[in-house]
């Protein structure tokens, strides 16, 4: 099982990507977390197989 991390807890493209990766469940372990607070630096970065960057600013 690959373990997938996905920076951009609430974006369109990470939804889509972690709904994507749910279609094959036995294969694709997916966390998403957010970069707007400083919660992110107390995670254990480690035991991510792939760590996918898709947070940015919209709609501003």
């Amino acid at each position: 099982m690959k373990k997938v991390l996905i920076t951009g807890r609430n974006s369109y493209i990470g939804n889509r990507l972690a709904a994507w990766l749910a279609l094959w469940p036995e294969e694709y372990q997916v966390d998403k977390v957010s970069l707007q607070t400083d919660k992110w630096q107390d995670i254990d970065w480690s035991g991510y197989d792939s760590i996918i960057h898709v947070a940015g600013i919209a709609h501003n």
